[in-house]
């Protein structure tokens, strides 16, 4: 991974995904002059207003907002309403991404139809995505995000349709992903080890593993290490120990997945059922 700072911005690129681009940007003050990108760009706002010249219309994007631009497409970008900008960008390439159309079924090149959008839910991902990508070295979570945003974008916003599941077919797939999951929950395991696994593409395993089970095999994967984290927690394991015996790659990373299902810190867990034990006597 590559990266490179300045002035309160960062770029970096990850090679494993075709060499993606991103981008951060915090409270600056810029205008670009007008130039295009070889490949696709999906942007977050996340305070400020952007603004664009794009298609011969300007758009306004306020905070939350998503802004997509096709490969090659003339646009300016600006800090709006003299309010600094702060947003994320992510460049995928036109490769990357008529791969994954492949997955779906999709063989047309995908076209953003909308410049900027509001979708609570995919603004969501998306952040989870950039913060993933720049901070975390679990190859599931930064490969199942990636496929999330993407597949997500092109279904809801360009003229891609997918087929159905059908889940009378893939009882046997899910039991055999959520084995492996049980057994190598402490290993860094990777979404192409799911599909070697499988013998399914990388969008239809998702779907399939989602449609039967009420949640991603990431989200199924980090539910089972904090219930394992919960276990060795109580035995009075520091959680930095704890991180790494689950298979979390630091501290932070147990600390924000545990949070997101228990509501409380890995830390206050620990105390509060040290604090529980010793109550007993």
């Amino acid at each position: 991974m590559d990266y490179s700072t300045h002035e309160g911005t960062k770029f970096w690129s990850v090679p494993e995904f075709d060499n993606l681009e991103l981008f951060r940007a915090k409270a600056i003050y810029h205008t670009y002059t007008r130039h295009f990108h070889p490949t696709y760009s999906i942007g977050l706002i996340e305070s400020g207003v952007g603004g664009n010249f794009y298609r011969g219309s300007t758009y306004l994007a306020k905070p939350s907002s998503i802004v997509f631009m096709n490969p090659e497409e003339v646009h300016t970008g600006y800090s709006a309403n003299d309010l600094p900008l702060t947003y994320r960008m992510l460049y995928p390439s036109v490769n990357l991404i008529q791969q994954l159309g492949g997955e779906m079924q999709a063989y047309e090149f995908p076209y953003f139809k909308e410049a900027v959008v509001e979708d609570e839910s995919l603004a969501r991902i998306i952040y989870y995505l950039h913060v993933a990508l720049e901070q975390t070295h679990d190859r599931l979570e930064k490969e199942s995000l990636l496929i999330e945003v993407l597949s997500t974008s092109l279904t809801r916003y360009t003229d891609i349709k997918i087929r159905p599941v059908h889940l009378c077919k893939q009882q046997r797939v899910v039991r055999l992903i959520k084995e492996y999951l049980h057994d190598n929950f402490r290993s860094n395991i990777s979404l192409e080890q799911l599909v070697e696994l499988t013998n399914l593409n990388r969008f239809y395993l998702i779907r399939v593993f989602r449609k039967a089970v009420g949640m991603p095999p990431l989200t199924y994967l980090n539910q089972i290490r904090v219930e394992k984290a919960k276990q060795f927690l109580a035995q009075g394991n520091s959680v930095v120990d704890v991180a790494y015996a689950v298979g979390m790659s630091d501290q932070s990373h147990l600390t924000r997945h545990f949070k997101r299902i228990m509501g409380i810190t890995p830390g206050r867990y620990r105390s509060m059922s040290i604090s529980s034990k010793t109550n007993q006597f």
